[in-house]
């Protein structure tokens, strides 16, 4: 059969080298825009390593600049301080994070960058981190909040007992890698130009938002002060109780903070991690850029599809004669349409094989997409070579993939519905064509 389909192939080549045309450029055309698709998806898929199950962010709305005003009687602050207390000893939650001045994880709307050295006389040993600074409130269990787990043994991190909040650090397992080239850096002692630290743990990397890769980082405990908050918005991460419910959650604290706050300077809200972080700027930059390549990708698509069915309709069109005269001498419907099939999957097979060294030679001059949308992540941060979006081979592997498996069911029922609608014809009207 396969023979058959080559001679029958060869003899309608004048065709034919057009549909091949059509493939070869199709091919290109959707591999490119299944490459920055194929980073979107990969980024999502890597796990977040940290917990979203029974947490929340209680967030309180205020003055600042008010509490700055008074800050010779620092009412409004012993407020605050008041409101936080009373939030933390709810018997629902079961440990609690507050962030350093508003820049921390999940509920930052600007994020910091550091920089950490092997040397500090060596400038390529530098290598840029995210910055995540907590207020430091004595509780060991502050990292269960978030569900860090330690790089190590996989537990959930604790802190040690005494720690010195203005050189004391934790490190991500990317950072520690980088920088010792091991994760059993905990006592290790580093300088850079500023300040001399000492690792007190590492923690498994994670994702600082859903379109952006993990990123290596230092987590750093700072006191608690009125500077502290530095922002209009304090944003408190709490892990509650299993089996609390969050609605009565949420009035315990709009009764807690009415009760301290009679004159109404504080508002409250409980947010969950995911509503926390679609409300940060770099999410939504994040999601409306994505939205906006899928939809036009996805259009492409539609379009692409169209055109090849278009295609595929008016050459099968033009051999419904031959089709006729097959099914009259007593060729099945079945093996009409896979004899079509197959012709076409032929043609799509070269096409695609020629276009490969072609979209090859892209890939190696211009490189793939990146994931993340800020301009500065692809500046400060080496990709993580562990993730398949920054392996060469398993990048260009998975998006030819995708892109052949597109072509096919393309080709398939752009060739089969012609074909099913041309098969239908009298053995009488094929002739009379004929």
């Amino acid at each position: 059969m396969i023979t058959k389909i080559l001679h029958q192939a060869w003899n309608e080549r004048r065709y034919n080298s057009l549909i091949f045309g059509v493939l070869l450029l199709t091919t290109i055309f959707i591999w490119m825009i299944s490459d920055p698709i194929y980073v979107i998806f990969a980024t999502k898929a890597i796990p977040d390593n940290y917990e979203k199950r029974d947490r929340y962010c209680v967030r309180l709305d205020f003055d600042y600049f008010e509490m700055l005003k008074e800050e010779n009687n620092l009412s409004l602050y012993n407020q605050y301080c008041n409101i936080i207390h009373a939030i933390k000893s709810l018997p629902e939650v079961e440990s609690s994070m507050d962030t350093y001045m508003n820049l921390g994880a999940f509920n930052s709307t600007m994020h910091c960058t550091d920089k950490l050295y092997y040397d500090e006389q060596k400038k390529d040993s530098l290598i840029n981190v995210w910055l995540y600074s907590y207020i430091w409130e004595g509780d060991q269990n502050m990292f269960a909040t978030l569900g860090l787990k330690d790089a190590n043994s996989g537990k959930t991190l604790t802190v040690p007992k005494e720690i010195n909040t203005a050189n004391d650090i934790f490190i991500s397992r990317l950072a520690a890698i980088r920088l010792f080239g091991t994760t059993e850096v905990i006592g290790k002692m580093h300088n850079d130009p500023h300040t001399k630290y000492t690792i007190r743990g590492v923690y498994d990397d994670f994702q600082l938002d859903t379109y952006t890769e993990p990123l290596p980082s230092m987590i750093q405990f700072k006191e608690n002060s009125l500077y502290s908050i530095s922002s209009n918005s304090s944003k408190r991460i709490v892990k509650l109780a299993e089996g609390t419910d969050i609605d009565h959650f949420t009035r315990k604290v709009e009764g807690v903070v009415s009760e301290i706050d009679k004159e109404n300077n504080f508002q409250v809200k409980v947010l969950t991690l995911d509503e926390l972080q679609e409300d940060t700027h770099i999410e939504k930059e994040a999601r409306y850029t994505i939205n906006q390549k899928i939809i036009l990708n996805s259009f492409a698509l539609a379009c692409i599809f169209l055109c090849m069915l278009g295609t595929f309709w008016t050459r099968m069109d033009n051999r419904r004669s031959d089709i006729g005269i097959m099914c009259s001498m007593g060729a099945s419907r079945s093996r009409v349409v896979k004899q079509y099939i197959t012709e076409a999957l032929i043609l799509l097979t070269l096409a695609f094989t020629t276009a490969m060294p072609i979209v090859l030679h892209f890939v190696v001059t211009e490189g793939f997409a990146q994931p993340g949308v800020c301009d500065f992540d692809k500046e400060n941060f080496t990709p993580n070579p562990e993730y398949g979006m920054n392996n060469f081979y398993i990048h260009f592997a998975w998006v030819t993939a995708i892109t052949y498996v597109a072509m096919l069911l393309i080709t398939i029922i752009g060739t089969w519905i012609p074909v099913y609608r041309a098969t239908r014809i009298q053995p009488a009207d094929a002739l009379k064509e004929e």
